[in-house]
């Protein structure tokens, strides 16, 4: 492959060198004329143009992406919302543990469970519904929480009520909408009451939370359940008041490492343990930006040669043209004329392609941008200005050229 590269770059070099005669090459009256209507030199423009016309479409659609993931509703809270380990599953150490963390000026709320509606630990469970016999034909994802984990992640109740208490053998659970409609439930309120089986304990639908999002935003809504199960209590989740947040967390582990001295504090950010969720695609757009940004560059390196080629091989007429009164700007629109064409050729070809091979990549998300004519209007603008930047001062020096100094003989 590098064989063919090296080739293919020295290919067109020879060929042009080697059609030098050799009397004027000893004269030193080289000339670099184009032949034909359309010069390889364009076309390789183009080709340029072209590809980072390419990668420049990619990067704002996959930006637009990112951006969207880190920022859509996920149906849930999770602004100032801070995670701590809790080490025991002693009922009367978790008490204590969620009374002194509530204690703590600068705190708002705890609440106790297993993980933040937003994760990816836990696999789907088999259960049964409404004493039936047999599982049903879909798993359900099981949240363990306790009476305050749908106040603290602003879990909305659209059917029921929550839990009473943090007594675990009330034996109560929260559904989600997903899993009323998957089980042919339209009305909300008729599945209250209801008899719901899972981990091999029967337990009593008290209410039915607005549907929020469990994983990556790749992936749709899935069936939910919340059920009150102290034992597996993994962590504290503690909601922040944003004014002292400094503060707050200080006072927060020194109050753990005072209650679990012989544990392992480490405290974290919903926010943070999120965005760890699009470290794929945070890593897919830092190589598109970089091979992007060298696409960009490669085309101003031929967009300058091409500028210089021209201003040499029409030095002449440009001065004919002074001559006879053309402005500096008449002057500089041969130069925009020529480079807005290429740039325009190269749009229409990278255009389809990039929007075909966005569409196929975002239709990998349940939750999508829709790329639209902004994304092609940034594009072009994008690259007029990177081409204006690129052939305006080669183009201003050849316009100001004294007419004197190109028209003198040879």
């Amino acid at each position: 492959m590098i064989a063919g590269v090296v080739i293919f770059a020295g290919l067109y070099p020879a060929i042009v060198l080697a059609r030098f005669k050799p009397i004027a090459a000893l004269k030193g009256k080289l000339t670099t004329q184009k032949s034909g209507k359309v010069s390889t030199r364009k076309g390789l423009v183009v080709i340029q143009f072209f590809i980072a016309q390419l990668f420049i479409i990619g990067v704002i659609v996959m930006s637009a992406q990112v951006r969207y993931l880190k920022t859509a509703d996920l149906g849930f809270s999770r602004d100032a919302v801070f995670m701590v380990p809790v080490p025991s599953d002693n009922p009367v150490k978790q008490q204590t543990l969620r009374e002194v963390l509530a204690s703590i000026h600068g705190v708002e709320q705890v609440a106790l469970a297993s993980e933040a509606p937003f994760s990816r630990t836990r696999q789907g469970e088999l259960f049964m519904f409404d004493n039936r016999t047999e599982p049903e034909r879909f798993h359900v994802r099981v949240k363990i929480g306790d009476m305050n984990f749908t106040k603290l992640f602003g879990l909305k109740i659209l059917a029921g009520r929550n839990f009473r208490s943090n007594d675990s053998t009330a034996n109560e659970v929260l559904v989600n909408e997903t899993m009323l409609k998957q089980l042919g439930i339209t009305n909300l309120g008729e599945a209250i009451g209801k008899n719901f089986k899972v981990f091999g304990s029967n337990r009593t639908v008290v209410g039915v939370v607005r549907d929020f999002n469990l994983d990556e935003l790749s992936m749709g809504i899935q069936p939910a359940a919340i059920i009150n199960f102290y034992p597996e209590n993994n962590m504290a989740a503690i909601k922040i008041n944003p004014a002292n947040v400094s503060k707050t967390l200080t006072n927060i582990e020194k109050s753990w490492n005072a209650l679990f001295p012989e544990g392992v504090y480490k405290g974290t950010f919903l926010d943070d343990q999120i965005s760890e969720f699009y470290a794929t695609e945070n890593i897919l757009l830092g190589l598109i930006q970089a091979f992007s940004v060298i696409a960009v560059v490669i085309s101003c390196l031929g967009l300058y040669g091409l500028v210089m080629f021209m201003s040499e091989s029409r030095s002449k007429e440009i001065g004919v043209r002074k001559v006879l009164g053309a402005t500096k700007q008449q002057l500089l629109w041969i130069f925009g004329r020529e480079f807005t064409v290429l740039m325009l050729i190269g749009f229409v070809l990278a255009a389809p392609l990039g929007w075909f091979a966005m569409k196929s990549w975002l239709q990998g998300y349940a939750y999508r941008i829709e790329p639209g004519w902004w994304v092609f209007a940034l594009t072009i603008l994008l690259v007029a200005v990177i081409t204006l930047l690129t052939v305006s001062f080669q183009a201003m020096k050849a316009a100001a050229v004294n007419p004197v100094t190109s028209l003198k003989s040879e």
